[in-house]
């Protein structure tokens, strides 16, 4: 069976914010529908597009699933301690909640190891040979791209043309909960801690992550593997 792509509209960065915010209200799945509902038309005249760009924005947030579920709380204490620092905690969310978002910010930061900039026409070859050549999935990755671009973690030079935004930095609390959220997502048995330096997936941030607090976090088991400290989540 095809994988389903859910991301099929442009989001903005003040949507995600107001996003959170409501979830943090506590409120049900159905008034937080409401109420975005009444923010969108402000933004999005359509209503077959506002219902879909809602739908997107909401996901993350009410969809069961064991993963979000286990990221929510931690997301929602760093939407209170951190309200100037949301893109962190709206990027944890959305490379779990959307799998082909994770892979398309993947095969970004790989690409950009090597090279200034990269092309849309690139990441569209990649991200359909991981994918398999749908519609769906052409219209998915032209809108996670411009999404980005909207959000301000890459910048268009020219047409079809992109590089790296300025990275930023995230503070201990905000980067151990990015790496928990990237081990979800990834399904990833253990890392190096070399390896959590640089995760590709996570271009926009500098991580902050002190082999220290990973040892203290619950969230995560600490090993040895080769003689090199290695990061797994820990189970239950």
């Amino acid at each position: 069976m095809a994988r389903m792509v859910g991301f099929t509209r442009i989001i903005r960065l003040p949507w995600l914010n107001k996003t959170i915010e409501l979830a943090g209200e506590e409120l049900e799945p159905t008034q937080m529908r409401e109420e975005l509902e009444e923010y969108l038309k402000f933004e999005i005249s359509s209503d077959t597009n506002r219902r879909k760009t809602r739908e997107i924005l909401l996901l993350p947030w009410v969809a069961e699933d064991a993963a979000l579920e286990a990221l929510r709380p931690k997301a929602l204490e760093l939407a209170l301690s951190h309200p100037y620092d949301l893109l962190a905690v709206h990027w944890g969310m959305l490379v779990v909640a959307f799998p082909m978002f994770g892979d398309l910010v993947r095969l970004i930061g790989k690409m950009c190891e090597y090279q200034d900039e990269f092309t849309a026409a690139q990441l569209k070859l990649k991200i359909l040979d991981e994918w398999g050549e749908r519609s769906t999935v052409v219209k998915g990755s032209e809108k996670m791209l411009a999404s980005l671009n909207a959000i301000g973690v890459i910048q268009r030079v020219k047409q079809g043309r992109y590089v790296l935004a300025p990275r930023v930095d995230a503070d201990e609390e905000l980067s151990l909960f990015l790496l928990h959220a990237d081990m979800l997502a990834y399904q990833s048995g253990y890392r190096s801690y070399t390896e959590l330096q640089a995760l590709p997936e996570l271009f926009p941030f500098v991580l902050h992550a002190s082999k220290e607090r990973l040892v203290e976090d619950a969230r995560f088991s600490i090993g040895n593997f080769g003689r090199e400290f290695t990061v797994s989540l820990r189970e239950g």
